[in-house]
C-alpha cells in the first residue's frame, strides 16, 4: 500500500528531501512566512524566494508518498485493541501509541499476549491519523 503523509522538515531536510526525490521546479514556503521560501530550479539549484533569510528554525511542509509494508517501521504507530467487556456490560477500549516501531513487531506481539487488534493509524507531524491496518490485513 502507498500511503501519501505530509511531514514537517527543516531547511537541511528539505534539502536532502529535494535531492533524494529528484523535486524540480516547485517552491517550498516556510511554515511560519508564506510568502517567504526556497524555489528549487528545474535543475535543482535552491534559491531563496521573497525573503532576505532563512532561520535555521523555519519549516517547511512537504507531501511525501511512501510504500508501506508490515516491516515498515513507523516513526508513530497508533494501535486500537478491540473492545474488553467486563461483568456489568462495561467496555474499554484500550489505545497505545509507539515510535519508532515496526508494524511487524506490534502484529506478532498483539497475538502472543493474545490481544486482537483493531486498526493500526500512522500518526502524522500535523496530529492526523492515516488508517493502514484493519480487518487482519493491511488496507488497501
Amino acid at each position: 500500500m502507498k500511503i501519501k503523509t505530509k511531514k514537517q522538515l527543516n531547511l537541511p531536510q528539505l534539502i536532502e528531501w529535494a535531492w533524494d526525490n529528484d523535486v524540480r521546479g516547485k517552491m517550498f514556503p516556510t511554515d511560519q512566512n508564506q510568502e517567504a521560501g526556497i524555489y528549487i530550479a528545474t535543475n535543482r539549484d535552491f534559491m531563496m524566494s521573497n525573503a532576505d533569510y532563512i532561520k535555521y528554525s523555519n519549516t517547511f511542509t512537504v507531501e511525501a508518498e511512501e510504500e508501506i509494508t508490515e516491516d515498515t517501521v513507523v516513526s508513530k504507530l497508533m494501535t486500537t485493541f478491540k473492545k474488553t467487556y467486563l461483568e456489568g456490560g462495561i467496555g474499554y477500549q484500550r489505545v497505545r501509541i509507539d515510535e519508532n516501531y515496526p508494524i511487524k513487531l506490534m502484529l506478532n506481539k498483539a497475538e502472543a499476549h493474545r490481544e486482537p487488534i483493531e486498526t493500526l493509524h500512522i500518526v502524522n507531524d500535523d496530529g492526523t491519523h492515516t488508517l493502514i491496518w484493519r480487518d487482519g490485513k493491511l488496507v488497501e
